[in-house]
């Protein structure tokens, strides 16, 4: 009840005294405020977090060079084609033009070096900003121009140009801190620049996410076309990535800049978008799974859960400004989730599966070297070196093809024996292959000679060729390299002859290998049994994952078919050939020796 107006200001304050804390009210909060702080400060010292910022320019590069050789062990060292990493280091700028009717600016900066563009943070309220960023490109040869804009933020409107400048390298080395004049009428920036020369697989693995491959893999110059037959998704439309790329999640957000800017997020298996449209200023954010460092849990404004996206040192901003860090990285922040916690579990888990698939990349490039280098080494005196990594990677002797992806294609008896079918169908005197090749209409055949490799038991070699394709989404010819490799046991009785056949100009060609395995057992002098198994072996996903396994055994059952009728027909023509050479042997050797008087 309010008090009369005649009431003592005593009654009044007793009235108004429920709305204030009582003494034991305010220790009990800081009581609790103390103990939140102590567990916070024990978590701290029991997880502490690794010190980025400690580390030194040779560190950096020391860290660089060892991303560089994860990508360069497979490719045959450093006597190569080589390469060149320009790593830039934006450091400060002075005397920028006043964009704000304040008279100061919100400088950012957008780094250019060839087909790649990085953004820098942005400093707010500055004319003479520090940055101290770092930023690493890939490019394939020197001299190359490198150009960096700087603009002026705005939160509605277009950012305004405050000058710009473009710096050549022409060689390898480092330049120091040097300042440039700005092409306007007042500005400089001061930067330092470093050409490193690496072997060229190297740049292409890391810049092309090779491993990154690990699902576009590696030699993207070798795929073919991609042909999709479907309707153009979001991560198309909006910020035109591959056809091949496909939305797995997507949430509704806010980029934090200025002020929260309302969009959506998109992950998919190689990159995590972020698109808005607010008054009118579009905002695209691409970042790529593989410049990802740390995925974090943070706060907006207190009372608003968010995620903070950091990204890995040289990767620089994609798309607009990031947000600074003391460390020298750069991060991205998002808030206003219907639910963080859930999302930010599928974020994790998207990395986590990116890297992973990345490492199952380089254990099958590296056997993929493997087997390369085994087909390729003829028999000499002079001992080749097998590259140590990959040895390392996946030991002594290898298994030539995946037994887990073989199924039955054919099962049934040949009309020879095992000892006849090595001799008759795959020596190097034998015309087979190549005869079948040629009937088949396949053109530019080149088979290699049987040798024996350490990495495997028994011998391998390999067969390069154009072969004709009959599906609808590929070309009419495409080029082909298929690996052979045969063991025959000690007896002649038991071969294993087995393929790996890697298709290159047709789509999703470099996805994926057809592994063969003919197993031939000796039944009796003119017959053997013929188990025939093959399987596509995909080395990373594609959405067309089950119509190429499905396609691929049903294509080679077919070729199975017309390669045992091939096989039967030259059977026959080669064994009269045979008999009639070991005839004349046996004659020769029964015959008596001549005496002198007959000579």
């Amino acid at each position: 009840m309010a008090p009369q107006a005649g009431a003592p200001p005593g009654s009044a304050a007793a009235a108004l005294g429920f709305l204030l804390p009582t003494c034991w009210e305010i220790e009990v909060t800081c009581a609790a405020a103390m103990i939140l702080v102590a567990l916070y400060a024990a978590y701290e010292l029991l997880n502490p977090r690794p010190s980025r910022a400690a580390s030194g320019a040779g560190d950096a590069d020391g860290l660089l060079a060892g991303e560089l050789d994860g990508a360069d062990k497979y490719k045959g060292g450093a006597g190569g084609p080589s390469a060149y990493v320009v790593k830039l280091e934006l450091l400060a700028a002075k005397n920028l033009i006043a964009a704000n009717l304040n008279g100061t600016s919100d400088p950012y900066a957008l780094i250019t070096c060839g087909g790649e563009k990085r953004f820098s943070s942005m400093v707010p309220g500055s004319r003479n900003p520090m940055w101290g960023e770092e930023f690493n490109f890939f490019v394939d040869s020197l001299p190359v121009k490198i150009n960096v804009t700087i603009y002026d933020w705005d939160i509605v409107w277009k950012s305004t140009v405050l000058g710009s400048v473009t710096v050549p390298v022409e060689s390898e080395g480092q330049s120091g801190p040097v300042w440039y004049t700005l092409d306007s009428t007042s500005g400089q920036v001061c930067l330092h620049i470093k050409a490193i020369k690496v072997h060229e697989s190297s740049s292409r693995a890391l810049n092309n996410s090779a491993e990154a491959d690990a699902r576009r893999r590696i030699s993207l110059d070798k795929q073919g076309p991609t042909v999709v037959h479907q309707k153009p998704g979001h991560l198309q439309t909006i910020f035109g990535l591959p056809p091949d790329e496909v939305v797995d999640h997507s949430y509704s957000c806010a980029l934090e800049r200025s002020f929260l800017y309302h969009g959506r997020m998109y992950v998919s298996s190689w990159h995590i978008c972020f698109h808005s449209n607010v008054f009118s200023k579009q905002i695209k954010v691409v970042l790529p799974l593989r410049d990802i460092d740390e995925i974090r849990r943070s706060q907006h404004a207190v009372i608003n859960p968010a995620i903070t996206i950091f990204l890995r040192m040289g990767a620089g901003g994609h798309g607009v400004p990031p947000l600074g860090c003391p460390d020298g990285r750069v991060r991205y922040k998002f808030a206003s989730f219907w639910n963080r916690n859930h999302t930010f579990r599928a974020l994790q888990r998207a990395v986590n599966n990116f890297q992973t698939m990345i490492e199952a990349e380089k254990q099958e490039r590296a056997q993929s070297a493997l087997r390369a280098h085994s087909s390729s080494r003829k028999s000499s005196k002079k001992e080749t070196n097998v590259p140590e990594d990959c040895a390392a990677l996946t030991g002594k002797l290898q298994p030539f093809v995946k037994e887990e992806v073989l199924v039955p294609v054919f099962n049934g008896t040949f009309p020879c024996t095992a000892e006849q079918f090595v001799s008759i169908l795959l020596s190097d005197d034998s015309s087979f292959i190549t005869e079948y090749r040629t009937d088949r209409k396949d053109t530019d055949i080149n088979l290699g000679q049987w040798h024996h490799a350490d990495e495997y038991d028994g011998q391998v070699r390999e067969l390069n060729c154009k072969s004709i394709c009959k599906s609808p989404m590929c070309p009419p010819y495409s080029a082909m390299t298929e690996w052979q490799h045969m063991v025959l046991s000690a007896d002649k009785t038991d071969l294993v002859f087995e393929t790996v056949q890697q298709v290159h100009d047709v789509p999703f060609g470099s996805f994926f290998e057809i592994h063969c395995r003919w197993s031939v057992k000796t039944i009796d002098s003119s017959s053997c049994s013929l188990n025939i198994s093959a399987g596509a072996h995909f080395k990373k996903w594609c959405i067309m994952q089950s119509k190429i396994k499905s396609g691929a055994v049903d294509e080679y059952k077919k070729e199975v078919r017309e390669m045992l009728e091939f096989a039967e027909s030259y059977m026959q023509k080669a064994r009269p050939a045979n008999e009639d050479n070991s005839a004349l042997t046996q004659q020769g050797s029964m015959s008596p020796d001549p005496t002198p008087g007959d000579q």
